[in-house]
């Protein structure tokens, strides 16, 4: 679980449910992952007691209280304990757009509580918009009625390009380097470390340097170590009274080269203490300002304020799990690894296309563009994508046999390309993907189809579970050769789309035909299998029958019937085993509210997406699964169930201003 993200598109920090560093991906959003703990304890210097903050009490959460004074106090983590005057109150609050003034920041703030101590810290945490710096703002209260004098420490242990061999620590004046190859993380602070300790860590009986501050709250001065290493550095604070606070600001910056990390490091104590805070505060709520050009927006008041709030955090969390490159990964929970020895830091075509359609559908078509360029780069000469890749491109990890295929994972790309021109209708970029993306894809698929059966080849499910000729699959063909058959036409190749239109037509007839179940009155899973699946939703999500079909209303009924669970979400299919017995999936109760609000049926669309929201963390971070229990299972977050919450919401919104009067159209129409 990672309650806490914070990335840029260069770097990502993740953050555990125990507040600390676990995860820390650079230079690629997903890879490579050299975090394995940033931590921070506490000493109390009258009775040498030591206390890790993981073990205290703990309150995750991003600020999102902007109303009133919050962006006045915010920027005032500049260590002064002066409060900010009226005028610059006004102006912070005057400043902030009034769509995101109760909204939404990237601005983490954990509150840690020791009440035998007789402490609280709070810690508020973020990474720059632009430039590779974690930045972080300790504020330590005394909450008891007797003066403290206490040390803060803070321990870092990496396993820089994901091992511990052959890594440097060392400290260079007031800074501390970590590094391996072109691979330097700088570490400096305000006011600067007074104490601090390398050494070796996690090596023959050795367990690190924070055993110094465990065993008498100081560190013992060693300035440099190779090998399996660690390091912790400490802050002597001033006496507190009680009521008392005082703060440490600390940063990290990420780069490759020893002169690069150090001139960003000289930039940010030149720009002041604050800086970072305002520039993230303002970058992302410029950011998710973006969505009011929606003409569905003047309803989002309507919303409940949990669920509005959702929605612009699964925006920030989709982003968050982008490369500059284009690569979306599903998850950047690393927890996964301790049950298959792999992770979901890869980027599988599908989900990134289902990313494209929720960015698009918000009108983020820059970021939509950027998936693009990386399906034409990883793209294989066959015209199809493989099972899933790793950011930098390359062919990930696989557990299917050759050929490896997911067809779904062909046809959903192209869709969302298509999907792309029919809401930004920028012919540059379908010029720009035509050849190396649609004619390769569509001539794939249109190979792919049996002679016999019309519908595709027989390929592993969207659960990449079993093999055979699923629903699901075969509509996504049907939809990125209708798309494909559209491009081409709005571009002037007629040929193609002849071919590729006739193709979707036979399709469309043989789903209809073989995949409609006359006895079970729904759709079956697949041409083999007539398991209840929540995935054939796509039947008319991909427009091959409308939602209020007969076909499709029995299919969705027996999907809600069947698949509620005691929790009140919708499991994937009956008897469904993976990390429990059926527990509820994000993304096939936000399906289930997609038909609803389809249909007309807002209140019980609503109830699913309040369901969804009462579901996420209190950080706003949505999982992969919920049991019965109401707890989150599996990863958290996930990128899909996040760009599966923008579309509920969004086509919710186009459902309500339709019924109030308006003329808003659903995708499959």
């Amino acid at each position: 679980m990672r309650p806490l993200i914070f990335g840029n598109g260069k770097i990502l920090i993740c953050e555990d449910e125990k507040g600390t560093i676990r995860d820390v991906y650079f230079p690629y959003v997903g890879l490579e992952n050299h975090g394995n703990s940033i931590r921070v304890g506490v000493c109390d210097l009258d009775s040498l007691y030591c206390s890790w903050l993981e073990n205290w009490k703990i309150r995750q959460r991003y600020k999102s209280d902007f109303k009133e004074n919050f962006c006045s106090r915010v920027f005032d983590l500049s260590g002064t304990r002066e409060e900010p005057g009226a005028e610059k109150e006004e102006a912070a609050n005057e400043n902030t757009p009034e769509i995101c003034r109760e909204v939404v920041s990237n601005i983490g703030e954990t509150v840690f509580e020791n009440p035998e101590l007789g402490l609280q810290v709070t810690v508020w945490e973020a990474v720059h918009p632009s430039v590779n710096i974690f930045y972080r703002t300790y504020e330590i209260k005394n909450i008891s009625n007797s003066p403290k004098h206490l040390r803060l420490f803070s321990n870092q242990n990496y396993r820089i390009l994901e091992n511990k061999i052959g890594e440097t620590a060392v400290i260079d004046k007031q800074t501390l380097i970590h590094y391996k190859r072109d691979r330097y993380f700088l570490h400096a602070s305000d006011p600067p470390f007074d104490q601090h300790a390398v050494g070796t860590a996690e090596w023959k009986g050795l367990e690190g340097t924070w055993k110094d501050m465990e065993d008498d709250a100081s560190l013992g001065g060693n300035p440099v170590a190779h090998g399996s290493v660690d390091s912790t550095l400490g802050w002597t604070l001033p006496e507190l009274k009680a009521g008392e606070s005082t703060r440490v600001h600390f940063w990290v910056v990420f780069g490759k080269k020893y002169c690069n990390v150090l001139k960003i490091h000289k930039r940010v104590k030149a720009a002041g203490r604050s800086a970072l805070f305002h520039h993230s505060f303002n970058f992302w709520n410029s950011f998710v300002e973006r969505a009011s050009v929606l003409p569905e927006f003047a309803w989002m008041p309507q919303l409940p304020e949990r669920v509005s709030q959702c929605f612009y955090r699964s925006l920030l969390a989709v982003v968050a799990h982008m490369d500059i490159t284009g690569s979306v990964i599903a998850s950047c929970d690393s927890d996964i690894k301790q049950f298959g020895a792999d992770l979901y830091s890869y980027c599988w075509p599908r989900d990134a296309a289902w990313v494209c359609l929720a960015l698009d559908r918000a009108r983020y078509h820059h970021l939509s563009t950027e998936i693009f360029e990386f399906f034409s780069r990883t793209i294989t000469h066959r015209g199809n994508f493989l099972h899933k890749y790793t950011p930098a491109g390359d062919f990930g990890s696989t557990w299917h046999p050759v050929p490896m295929v997911q067809i779904d994972e062909t046809g959903l790309p192209l869709y969302a390309l298509y999907n792309n021109w029919e809401l930004a209708r920028s012919v540059w970029t379908t010029g720009r993907y035509y050849r190396g993306l649609v004619l390769p894809a569509a001539n794939y698929l249109t190979k792919a189809l049996d002679r016999e059966t019309g519908l595709p080849i027989s390929s592993f499910d969207l659960w990449e579970e079993r093999k055979g000729v699923h629903t699901y699959s075969a509509c996504t063909v049907y939809a990125g050769l209708y798309g494909a058959c559209e491009l081409s036409r709005s571009l002037g190749d007629y040929d193609n789309a002849e071919v590729w239109g006739e193709a979707a037509n036979r399709i469309k007839q043989a789903i209809l035909e073989r995949l409609y179940d006359d006895k079970l009155k729904r759709f079956r899973r697949s041409l083999d299998d007539p398991t209840l699946d929540s995935s054939v939703f796509a039947v008319w999500y991909f427009g091959l029958l409308p939602p209020d079909d007969p076909k499709v209303v029995r299919t969705m009924e027996a999907i809600e019937r069947e698949l509620l669970r005691p929790s009140g979400g919708i499991a994937r299919y009956l008897h469904d085993s993976y990390y429990g017995y059926m527990n509820s999936w994000i993304i096939c109760t936000l399906w289930l509210s997609q038909w609803h609000s389809a249909t007309g049926n807002l209140e019980r669309a609503l109830e699913l997406l309040e369901w969804c929201a009462a579901h996420t963390h209190p950080t706003g971070l949505m999982s992969e699964q919920v049991d019965d229990k109401g707890r989150s299972i599996s990863v958290l977050p996930l990128a899909w169930s996040h760009s599966a919450f923008v579309l509920a919401v969004l086509e919710y919104l186009q459902a309500l201003e339709k019924r109030e009067g308006g003329t808003c159209s659903f995708p499959g129409k």
